[in-house]
């Protein structure tokens, strides 16, 4: 809807020098559903009132001793994903869909390491994929995880304190990441990668952190934080010291980075 009111207004304004309104609506779309993705009106019902949300599909894979490592790769043009911790198998995952098709989970073992996938299936023609994803997955605390998620447009939420986390590439077209680190024991890599996008990171206490920001536009809060610069990076005092630490480099065109403290779960 809105390319095409962007299209129409610049078609009226061809000839007059308020051409750039349209365009300039688009880029307000876009930065709009880049910080505010589950606010875009057009998202959240049918036009006849039905709810969009009207199908789902859900995944489980058991863990056995056999496996020591897991990998997750998750390729979804878009969507809300929340990833969590569970305890009960090696992962599992509860997702609901638009219209179109389920998304598709694969599975396979290399050895001691465990690789799962889930992606949106492949166009068979002109606007017959999915609209985007709800949904959660949860990743079993009995193995350190990488995790490589691609996201058109949209939320991710990982909130990954009692999982061992070793690494995350995530690339996300336009929308917002909200990462709870992990405190296990384990000194990793976080890789962000986004166009128009903002990252809120939340550090347990106790966790070290070393951030690199290469945004050519956009602000952060790390110097409130409690971090100093040191050259390129953003470092914590104790980043060096601490048994969990991330090197994280976040590179967006226009994005915003927060980070805040908070405490880590208790161990049982």
């Amino acid at each position: 809807p809105v390319l095409l009111i962007s299209l129409g207004v610049t078609l009226l304004f061809a000839r007059s020098r308020w051409v750039f309104l349209g365009p300039l609506i688009l880029i307000a779309a876009i930065l709009y559903a880049a910080f505010y993705p589950a606010g875009m009106p057009f998202t959240s019902h049918l036009p006849f009132g039905g709810h969009w949300w009207q199908r789902s599909a859900s995944y489980a894979r058991p863990w056995d001793s056999s496996i020591s490592r897991g990998e997750l790769e998750v390729e979804l043009g878009a969507g809300t994903i929340d990833i969590l911790g569970s305890s009960e198998e090696l992962i599992s995952g509860h997702m609901s869909y638009q219209r179109g098709r389920a998304p598709i989970w694969a599975f396979q073992q290399r050895s001691n390491r465990a690789i799962v996938k889930v992606s949106s299936p492949r166009n068979r023609g002109f606007m017959m994929g999915n609209s985007g994803y709800r949904g959660s997955i949860l990743l079993g605390q009995m193995v350190p995880w990488d995790l490589h998620v691609e996201l058109g447009a949209g939320k991710l939420k990982g909130d990954f304190r009692n999982i061992p986390l070793q690494r995350l590439k995530l690339e996300l077209g336009a929308g917002n990441a909200d990462l709870t680190l992990s405190d296990r024991g384990l000194r990793g890599e976080i890789l962000v990668e986004g166009g128009a996008s903002s990252l809120k990171l939340h550090v347990p206490r106790g966790v070290g952190v070393r951030i690199n920001i290469t945004n050519p536009v956009g602000t952060n809060n790390l110097r409130d934080a409690g971090l100093q610069r040191a050259g390129n990076y953003w470092i914590s005092e104790d980043y060096e010291t601490s048994h969990s630490a991330y090197d994280i480099t976040v590179s967006f065109g226009v994005g915003k980075v927060e980070m805040d403290y908070v405490l880590p779960y208790p161990e049982i």
